[in-house]
């Protein structure tokens, strides 16, 4: 089979895009009209993945970088405890390499589909590299955030760390599954969350930042994934490694019981009202890791 033929221009490039979407009302107008259900409140967050950043080709397929670029985003959904509803897609499209879309569009319709969210509108501009900027929108009846952790709150994690990070587990940096379910059925019981997308360390850092608290957590208690758990030096992935898009949550000490009800998760740690994160290992302090998380500028 030959492979496709570039696109002779952009608006033959979009209607290329749209096609594993279905279309849809909005898509190709200049502006996206939705409608936020009663009572609840519209929750949005953008984030963009570049390649020879965040992903390299033929490593990546053009599905898989689809499939991620919207799943970084909906992991921030997840966070928030919010339902995902719709999404704006802005590609940044090299010409040499532009009878890719297509593909790209396929792996992020599959996960759309899963999600039950609706590409709404979008746009196209021609760069150096390809770059995949996703506006996702969902709805939340108390969004949660980041800045309502309280000190005895304990320290919880759903979803595995390390993999993402580990030579041997490709699939969990091509594939990320964001935790919608989990999220949904945690946003009534936690008090503040944030994804592990940077590092565990880095990312509860932020979380702790914004609540103006700190954490001990024990790192025996960590939900490594099988490939790190494998490794000498899995615990150091776990720690630091990002792109896991698992979620830690903070959660009332009397509401826990029924969080583990609902939500498959582990308690590793507390909140605590001094500030900085400690570590440890079966009870025995260990330092943190010399380097914490990814950093864009670094």
């Amino acid at each position: 089979m030959s492979p496709p033929s570039p696109p002779r221009s952009e608006f033959e490039l979009i209607d290329a895009f749209l096609k594993p979407f279905g279309g849809g009302e909005g898509v190709g107008s200049d502006c996206a009209q939705v409608a936020v259900s009663s009572g609840m409140q519209l929750v949005a967050t953008t984030d963009a993945v570049v390649q020879g950043v965040h992903f390299t080709l033929p490593r990546f397929s053009p599905e898989d970088v689809g499939w991620k670029a919207l799943a970084v985003n909906l992991s921030d959904l997840a966070a928030a405890g919010a339902r995902p509803r719709w999404f704006l897609c802005a590609l940044g499209v090299p010409p040499r390499t532009a009878r890719i879309a297509p593909r790209i569009a396929r792996g992020m319709a599959q996960l759309a589909k899963k999600s039950g969210c609706k590409l709404v509108g979008g746009n196209v501009t021609q760069a150096s590299e390809w770059s995949i900027t996703i506006t996702a929108l969902g709805e939340a009846r108390r969004p949660l955030t980041r800045f309502r952790a309280r000190p005895g709150d304990a320290l919880v994690v759903a979803g595995k760390l390390g993999d993402a990070a580990a030579p041997g587990a490709p699939k969990a940096q091509r594939r990320p599954v964001p935790l919608i379910d989990e999220g949904l059925r945690a946003a009534s019981l936690a008090s503040a969350s944030i994804d592990v997308s940077d590092g565990f360390v880095q990312d509860l850092g932020h979380l702790c930042d914004a609540s103006r608290v700190g954490a001990v957590v024990e790192c025996s208690a960590l939900p490594l994934g099988p490939v790190a758990r494998s490794l000498p030096h899995g615990m150091e992935l776990a720690l630091a490694g990002g792109e896991d898009y698992a979620l830690i949550w903070s959660v009332p000490r009397r509401k826990l019981a029924a969080l583990q009800r609902v939500v498959k998760c582990v308690e590793v740690g507390r909140i605590t009202r001094e500030r900085g994160i400690q570590l440890t290992d079966l009870g025995v302090p260990r330092p943190l890791p010399a380097r914490r998380g990814f950093d864009h500028l670094r």
